[in-house]
This record gives structure tokens, sequence and C-alpha cells, in this order.
């Protein structure tokens, strides 16, 4: 529905390349297994493990390596049957004594969905009235005003049942009522003060038949290349007969084959196509099942990246990040945090950029000058930061002086390794902000 949740604010780990990786200190906790629950109804993607000792899922712990790998896996379609979420109200429709809304929404038709799907008119927020909904329960009492090929069927008090038989555009109406409670609408001048609100939903279902395509960030170019046991980068778009892209909202993704050659396979159970995991040196060639266009991704091991850039940094908070250069000196702090963090921007092979992320696995972060700047444990705080995958292991800066950091990744270019380092002089650091790992 076009409404979505209103006023409310990539990948799971995988295992790590064998050899010249390093481990993460042991924290004396057992690697979190694979759970195998659903993921998430909003994205498709399952929460990243908690490590225990640091909740915040931007610095999961190690994950046992998952050694059940495959030459061919498919996964089928996964779709849903309830369609939920806020709508808004419209500001040119609505009147003084009723709130009307205008919904959207699409639904793909054929065998692999499912053939009806309910949806539920149960909250309505009007940004007139700020961010939370009307409060009140809703009671439906009317559907009607039916047009097109589609069957509109109340089976609660709130919710609805949609069947959608050819493609193309229907549309239908649901009237009912907002059991305002009392003084429920005295921070709100958009209506009249009353108990019994009415609210009516126009909505438009558009359906079609899709035509799947498997599709890779527009920053991985025309040969999307990613490091061994890294989660293919890849999504799934839907397209219709005319070629006019639309995200049907009971399809999370279609069903999809996938092969590799030289290389192993996996996925967690219930995982979508961005879950599966490639390891080793070769290719993987990606299919909608119905008939869609492919994609082929190339998978090279750690030692065939010979090239990586590296940004060094002075995390933001609330938006003054600072990026270091080597040589520089850096004096006048506002609102910084206390860590010189390794942002790796960007791996390539061969003159080709890679489009996977960098893991903190791959990498050493050292200092030559602890005693103004020490590296200890992992530093998982939302911060701002330069673009880029920013490496766990940070330097934190206890006082004046020169700082020297550098990281470390033995296992590219073939073993012989990759670094990168900066030295830069800190003045006024007791002025920066404690970020605490």
């Amino acid at each position: 529905m076009s409404a979505g949740l209103a006023c409310q604010p990539e990948p799971t780990p995988s295992k790590s390349d064998t050899g010249g990786e390093e481990p993460l200190p042991d924290d004396g906790e057992e690697p979190l297994p694979d759970d195998g629950e659903e993921p998430l109804p909003d994205d498709g993607e399952e929460p990243l493990p908690d490590d225990g000792d640091n909740p915040d899922q931007l610095c999961p712990g190690p994950v046992e390596p998952d050694t059940s790998e495959v030459a061919a896996l498919s996964l089928p379609a996964r779709t849903v049957s309830t369609v939920t979420g806020a709508y808004y109200a419209s500001n040119q429709r609505s009147t003084r004594t009723r709130v009307v809304v205008e919904g959207q929404a699409a639904l793909a038709i054929g065998p692999d969905y499912p053939s009806s799907v309910t949806m539920a008119l149960d909250s309505v927020i009007d940004p007139r009235c700020c961010c939370s909904p009307i409060p009140g329960a809703i009671t439906i009492d009317q559907i009607g005003a039916i047009q097109g090929a589609i069957d509109v069927e109340q089976t609660g008090p709130t919710t609805f049942s949609v069947r959608v038989s050819e493609e193309g555009t229907s549309t239908f109406e649901v009237s009912g009522v907002i059991a305002v409670p009392e003084g429920g609408l005295d921070a709100c001048s958009a209506y009249d003060d009353t108990r019994e609100l009415p609210v009516t939903l126009l909505m438009t279902v558009r359906a079609a038949r899709p035509r799947w395509q498997i599709q890779t960030p527009a920053e991985c170019g025309a040969s999307a290349v990613i490091q061994s046991n890294r989660p293919l980068p890849i999504t799934t778009a839907a397209f219709d007969a005319a070629g006019v892209r639309f995200s049907p909202q009971n399809v999370k993704h279609p069903a999809v084959d996938v092969v590799g050659t030289g290389v192993g396979l996996r996925v967690r159970e219930g995982g979508a196509p961005s879950d599966i995991v490639a390891t080793g040196d070769g290719s993987v060639v990606i299919t909608a099942a119905d008939g869609g266009a492919s994609r082929e991704v190339s998978v090279i091991p750690a030692a065939r990246i010979d090239a990586m850039d590296v940004v060094f940094a002075l995390p933001g908070v609330a938006g003054s990040v600072r990026t270091l250069v080597d040589g520089g000196t850096f004096d006048g702090f506002h609102r910084t945090g206390n860590r010189v963090v390794a942002v790796i921007s960007g791996l390539a092979s061969g003159g080709v950029p890679l489009c996977s992320e960098a893991r903190t696995e791959d990498f050493e972060v050292t200092s030559s000058t602890p005693e103004a700047c020490a590296v200890d444990g992992r530093f998982c705080e939302s911060t701002e930061v330069p673009p880029g995958d920013m490496l766990t292991r940070s330097a934190e800066v206890i006082a004046d002086g020169t700082c020297a950091v550098r990281v470390d990744a033995p296992a590219f270019a073939g073993g012989a390794g990759l670094d990168a380092e900066i030295s830069v002089t800190l003045k006024g650091t007791e002025s920066l902000i404690v970020l605490t790992p």
C-alpha cells in the first residue's frame, strides 16, 4: 500500500576466507549458531547475530563456518498473504467531519503467488495531527464502489480480503467509523470534536504477472565480482508486460535457480537470494525460475585481491566526521569521537572493483604510538564515518601527539599482503567525545 508506516525512524555475516585471516580476539563466548528463524517481514533479511558483549548489531561476533555447501540450489518463491501498514489521511479530500484516505497496492498474480491477500484498515495518520495515528478503534461498516477484475470481502472488524483475477487496475472503497476517545482530538484542529469520526479508504490495486530480473548494485558495474565467502550482491525486481517496474507486496522474492562453477553455495533456512553465500574461485549464475533473465557473479579468493583503498577518520557525532590525511595536524575538534577508525572504501582485483563488503576478519589494525592512540577491542558504535566498510578494530585517542595507525590485509595479493598507514598529529584531544568499544 502506498501508505507506509509514518513517523517511525546489507548482509548476514559469512565465514571468512580460509588462510591469512586473523580471528577476532577471544571474548570467551562460543560462536553464535544460525538459529534458522524466519527473516523479518520488512526486508526479507535476518538480523545480524548478537555477540553478547556488545548488543550493537553493527559488530556481530564470529559465526561458526557452515560447511554444508552445494554446487547448485533452488529457492522457492517467498510470498505473503497479509499486507499491513498505517494509512495517511488526504489533506485535499478529508473534511472536518470525515477522514479520507487514498491507498494503493501492487499485487503479483500467477500460480506461484497468493490468489487472495488480506488487508486492514486499522489505523490512520493525519500529519496535521502530528505523528501518531488518530486515536480510537476503527470498525468497517461498508465495502463498495468496486470497479475492475477484483473481489473484495470484509473478513473482520478492520480487515478485508482482496482477490484479483486479471492484470490491470481496480478500485474500491472501504468505509467505517473511528471510535475516538474523550479528548482524542484535542491536539488536532483538522477535525470537529466528536466521538465517532467517519473514515473512507479509496483503494487502488494494480495487478500484473511479474517478469523478474536479477539485479546487482550499480557500483558493481558490468562485471559483478565478489570475494569468496560473501553473500551474493543481488536483488530481484519485477516488471509488468509493458516493461514498467512495480513492487508486488504479496511477494518477498521469486523462485530462483542458482548454479555455481568452481564454487560452493550455501544459504540459511528460509533465506532470500541475497543470503546465498558463494565460496571458492569461479562464478555463479542466478536465474529467476519463471523464465526471467539471468545474472552472473564472479567469485574470487582473498589472494586475488590486489588493491585496497583505506580512509582513516575520527568518527563524527551529530555530523562532524573528520577525515585524516597522512602527515597532517588536526586541532579544534567539535562533535568528534575519540577514535581513529579505518574505513575500507574499495577493494579491487586486476583493476575491477569488488562489490562485496570488506570484513574486519581480513584485516589487522595496529598502532605504533600507543602512548597517543592505542588499538583496543571492537568498536561497533553507529557513528558517522566516510563511505565504505568500517573495520571494527580502532585506535582510541589517549593524548595529544603523533598517532600512527596501520592496516594490514595479510591474505591479499597472493599472500604477500596489502597495507595502508597514516601518521597524524592530534592536538586538543581533550575535547573529543569518548566512544566506548
